[in-house]
């Protein structure tokens, strides 16, 4: 999930994935670290309950997202003797990634345990992260609806790219990620009594297996008038703050004239990277991105 919204671990992009999902690359190689992370798990959580007395046990399912069968997440654990219940994440550090963990846990980790809270419906996750020795620490995390919204947006921009099967753009998606952890605030606009009713319809008829053609014109009616009250506003809450519809433009993408690039440049024969740079930029042009509208209302 991280990866798809731009957050990936070290060079690991939006692209990357892109081309991994469309069977363009080879999958990765299971390495010596993977099996051994896979074989401490079970005593990393061993650990972790004589740590909390939480009563931690093994996640038994693979979580898939209700309207997006593309959205899925399999936790390591989750508690028995909390309330409310809470997620665990176990990772088995050691001292060569120690550095990656000294400003808390890290933004591709922070993410992963953001699906997993969206996925599982369960807003606490421990990170419990294993340096090696006698060095085992517990982060706490705590996920909000809006931290959901924000992700699923994500994923969904980056999805669309995969469905018209266009090569995402390799930075960070256009899109801010988790409210909470990122210190962002989202440019929303609180609804009225009566766009609540016409969002819940809209939300209602959209949700519906058959459409028939009435039911399409109220809905192309209905978004019109959310759109309309949403003007240029990305988020549409109620007054408890909680998202009923989205309306979000993603990043522009950049397109580059290479065949005109090459002409000037033969033209000019002159081929330093200065000058190649130069002309690249005159040869660039940046297309549109489309806004898109997801309906949040379960």
């Amino acid at each position: 999930m991280a990866q798809a919204v731009g957050y990936g671990f070290g060079k690991r992009t939006r692209a990357a994935l892109y081309h991994y999902m469309k069977g363009n690359t080879p999958a990765d190689k299971e390495t010596m670290a993977m099996r051994v992370g896979n074989f401490m798990e079970t005593f990393i959580l061993d650990e972790y309950n004589i740590l909390t007395n939480r009563g931690g046990v093994a996640f038994p399912d693979t979580l898939i997202h209700e309207d997006e069968p593309r959205i899925i997440c399999h936790c390591d654990g989750i508690t028995t003797k909390t309330v409310p219940t809470r997620l665990i994440e176990i990772k088995n550090v050691g001292p060569r990634m120690k550095d990656a963990w000294k400003d808390g846990v890290p933004n591709y980790v922070h993410i992963q345990a953001c699906g997993q809270s969206m996925l599982a419906g369960i807003k606490d996750v421990d990170v419990v992260a294993y340096f090696g020795g006698n060095d085992l620490e517990v982060f706490e995390l705590s996920f909000t609806n809006h931290d959901h919204s924000l992700l699923y947006d994500g994923l969904k921009d980056f999805l669309s790219y995969v469905d018209k099967n266009e090569e995402p753009p390799h930075v960070q998606a256009d899109l801010p990620m988790l409210a909470t952890y990122f210190d962002y605030q989202d440019v929303g606009v609180e609804a009225t009594d009566g766009i609540i009713a016409e969002a819940t319809l809209l939300a209602k008829l959209k949700k519906e297996s058959k459409v028939t053609a009435n039911d399409k014109a109220a809905i192309d009616e209905l978004e019109f008038k959310v759109k309309e009250f949403m003007g240029d506003k990305s988020v549409l809450h109620d007054n408890a703050g909680n998202p009923l519809f989205t309306w979000k433009r993603g990043k522009g993408k950049e397109v580059v004239d290479w065949e005109g690039l090459a002409m000037q440049l033969f033209q000019k024969h002159s081929f330093q990277p200065a000058t190649i740079e130069e002309y690249k930029k005159a040869h660039t042009t940046t297309k549109t991105a489309t806004r898109t509208f997801l309906c949040k209302i379960k």
